[in-house]
């Protein structure tokens, strides 16, 4: 697959504003050192404890506008999958449509790293930063919506889109298996990244939706024809006899 790296008006202005976010703050906390900047900061990134425990209800979503202020890559990298993965999307989708899949993307991502850290807080309890929950429900859904697609992985080896979703998950699960408590990898929001692709692309987060298929599989249930049992003697075994 050629890619257009011309980014579409969402997809843009999304980069944009992410990387005005992250030099904004890098610079009032790094260089001009503000203890209100920081304490902002320290507000607006997800830790499941102060969600709960004192109202933070908004870390769900703003996390994802954030990132690492150590490490430039950190934002560089989701910029990156934003640009090669996300304007194919936009341009099927209309920007109305992207704008809401990258909303909702956010929040079942966050809400999903949210339930991780109250379940598991020793692996899953840290703080989050980072649109990568978004970034990982763009990978998924190119993989989903254009899986005959190809894709230059390294830009050497071609692999098909439906496989590099799962190629991702399993690079991520070996890291975040490898190191002591995951290192800051937050694999639990990419993996709920994957989950909100998968729940809003196939709308099996609609209760009406997952009603109706449980009440098509009761009705496949009843209407399988009954088991055959054999039942010894009658005409066939007396001439065995």
């Amino acid at each position: 697959m050629n890619f257009d790296l011309r980014p579409t008006p969402v997809v843009k202005k999304l980069m944009i504003g992410l990387l005005a976010t992250w030099i904004f703050f890098s610079f009032l906390i790094n260089f001009l050192e503000q203890t209100w900047a920081s304490e902002l900061y320290t507000s607006l990134g997800l830790a499941p404890g102060e969600v709960l425990g004192e109202g933070y209800v908004w870390q769900v979503f703003t996390y994802s506008v954030l990132h690492d202020l150590s490490s430039p890559s950190h934002v560089l990298f989701n910029l990156l999958g934003l640009l090669f993965l996300a304007p194919p999307l936009e341009r099927r989708w209309g920007p109305k449509g992207f704008l809401h899949f990258a909303i909702y993307s956010a929040l079942i991502a966050g809400i999903f790293s949210l339930l991780c850290g109250l379940i598991a807080p020793t692996y899953f309890g840290a703080r989050v930063f980072g649109v990568s929950g978004v970034v990982m429900a763009v990978l998924a859904a190119f993989s989903f919506v254009m899986p005959n697609a190809t894709i230059m992985l390294f830009f050497v080896v071609p692999i098909q889109a439906r496989w590099i979703v799962w190629l991702a998950l399993g690079i991520d699960a070996m890291m975040f298996l490898s190191s002591p408590k995951g290192s800051g990898l937050a694999f639990h929001t990419h993996l709920g990244g994957v989950i909100a692709a998968w729940l809003l692309i196939t709308g099996n987060w609609r209760p009406s939706l997952l009603k109706d298929r449980l009440h098509l599989f009761t009705l496949k249930q009843k209407k399988r024809p009954p088991k055959l049992r054999i039942v010894k003697g009658g005409k066939d075994d007396q001439m065995l006899n």
